[in-house]
């Protein structure tokens, strides 16, 4: 995985607070716009997240990912953890804007603009907004769309 992937999931890491684990959308309406809405839900979950409840964040990420994409999730899930635990991250998305570049009935691209709030020790517990830019790629899964692929800008 990347330096900026890693830091990617760290700043945007799992999705922990959630009332429930999100579902990605079906596949079965138009291609791009399943896609887009894939990327979004994507973004929330990615930057949402609480250092105290970071398995939610994992069963979420979980449910929104697929192929290497996963795997490297999985693989560098205990070092996002242990520097959000460390910090005391937590982070809540405020806004998610996603277009799609390309794609088809099989894959897409989808660009993604995550504003979010975290607050941690090195912002002494006060809010800080961020933005991040990000370019998913999403595949059709038995009629999921699923991110495969995450790099930032």
């Amino acid at each position: 995985m990347s330096r900026s992937t890693l830091a990617a999931l760290s700043t945007l890491s799992a999705a922990c607070c959630l009332a429930g684990i999100a579902a990605a959308p079906t596949a079965a309406a138009a291609a791009p716009e399943q896609a887009r809405l894939a990327g979004c839900e994507f973004g929330r979950i990615a930057g949402t997240y609480d250092y105290a409840d970071f398995g939610a964040h994992v069963s979420g990420m979980r449910e929104v990912t697929v192929g290497d994409f996963r795997d490297q999730f999985e693989q560098a899930q205990p070092t996002i953890q242990a520097e959000l635990a460390a910090n005391h991250t937590r982070a809540e998305v405020n806004s998610v804007d996603c277009r799609v570049v390309s794609g088809d009935a099989n894959q897409a691209d989808v660009t993604l603009t995550v504003v979010q709030t975290t607050t941690s020790d090195a912002t002494a517990g006060l809010p800080k907004t961020n933005k991040l830019s990000l370019l998913v790629t999403v595949v059709n899964v038995d009629g999921r769309w699923l991110v495969n692929r995450a790099e930032t800008d």
